[in-house]
């Protein structure tokens, strides 16, 4: 029997999903090969990439005006890559400080150019997100749309003068965007969209400096891998595949509008829960609570400590909270049954402590 799977990433995925790559893992359309031992430069991987890239830009709606790249190195390793790209050493990048994640991506730009916090929740324990409408003359706004660990997301996004640059590796193709206001979106795959390995990044052509005075390596350099689609090198080629399964799968539902109605129906359930209850409380502004990631806690960590056992006891799996938080965090991207959060919710009615 499945357990409810709420761990944050590698995260659940449709069981039609998981059957279809286990079948495609071991023989790929009755071939007698894997999908993962077919060359990535031939006819049917590249048909494959190719339908992926049309799905991600008919869910979102975009133009020719945009690429749409999969690489390896995870979404870390693109907090280096598009400030590398989309920037010279002397220009400035604005951040809004959000939590874990942010911290994480003015780390890695602060070695690229002129890295800043326009505005912090820090002393309040990241419980909101700011708001802000002047980036200080930056080249761009890095915006980290969803605190996997912190449990907040952007539900309107800055209306500022220069383009977003978003990390949205845990709510990527969960609701639409308005795509005019971005640059530059990365994600990588292990929370909405497939299996950790391979990350997608679209990039809008326009926000790329006809000249650079930087030298970019050519393997970090977005003009390789867009004339290249995507095969410069060999890439992750079975994480690509599970992606294109999710990709149908959304498609297959309804496209991102679905998602997002999905999302509301089962973070609401969640959310009632926690404030319904007297044993539990919510760690963020109401304003700002992530669809993804709905984080809480109980009384005590003692009282955390027997709610999780009740919880695993009952075939709930990952909704313990990250170290640094405590508490719990119950993961419920575009994989998630809304049966298990059904399950959940009626579990935490009933706690018998």
């Amino acid at each position: 029997m499945r357990k409810h799977n709420f761990f944050p990433g590698p995260a659940t995925l449709p069981f039609e999903v998981i059957q279809e790559a286990a079948v495609g893992l071991v023989d790929y359309n009755g071939m007698g090969v894997s999908i993962a031992e077919i060359s990535h430069r031939s006819p049917i991987f590249t048909d494959l990439l190719d339908e992926a890239n049309a799905l991600v830009k008919k869910l979102y709606g975009l133009s020719d005006d945009w690429a749409v790249l999969w690489l390896p190195g995870g979404a870390s390793s693109q907090l280096t890559v598009a400030p590398m790209n989309l920037t010279e050493p002397n220009d400035k990048i604005a951040f809004v400080d959000t939590g874990f994640w942010a911290g994480r991506a003015i780390e890695a730009a602060a070695n690229e150019a002129n890295a800043f916090f326009l505005a912090s929740s820090k002393d309040t324990n990241y419980d909101r997100i700011p708001k802000i409408t002047d980036v200080q003359g930056a080249r761009y706004l890095h915006v980290v749309s969803n605190e996997t660990i912190d449990g907040t997301q952007y539900h309107e996004f800055p209306e500022v003068d220069v383009p977003l640059v978003a990390d949205m590796t845990s709510d990527f193709l969960s609701r639409p965007l308005p795509m005019e206001k971005f640059g530059v979106i990365f994600a990588s795959a292990q929370k909405n969209f497939g299996i950790a390995g391979i990350t997608c990044v679209l990039v809008n052509k326009a926000v790329l400096p006809e000249k650079n005075s930087r030298k970019v390596p050519k393997i970090f350099d977005y003009h390789t891998h867009i004339a290249e689609n995507s095969l410069y090198h060999t890439i992750p080629t079975y994480p690509v595949y599970v992606a294109l399964l999710m990709l149908r799968y959304i498609n297959k539902q309804g496209g991102l509008a679905e998602m997002q109605r999905l999302s509301e129906q089962k973070s609401a359930l969640i959310y009632n829960e926690i404030d319904r209850n007297p044993l539990l409380k919510g760690i963020v502004a109401t304003e700002d609570r992530s669809l993804m990631n709905a984080c809480f806690t109980s009384q005590s960590p003692e009282m955390d400590q027997k709610i999780n056992l009740f919880l695993e006891q009952n075939d709930i799996v990952g909704i313990k909270g990250f170290p640094t938080k405590g508490g719990f965090r119950a993961s419920i991207y575009n994989g998630q049954p809304l049966a298990s959060v059904a399950h959940l919710v009626d579990l935490l009615q009933n706690l018998s402590l």
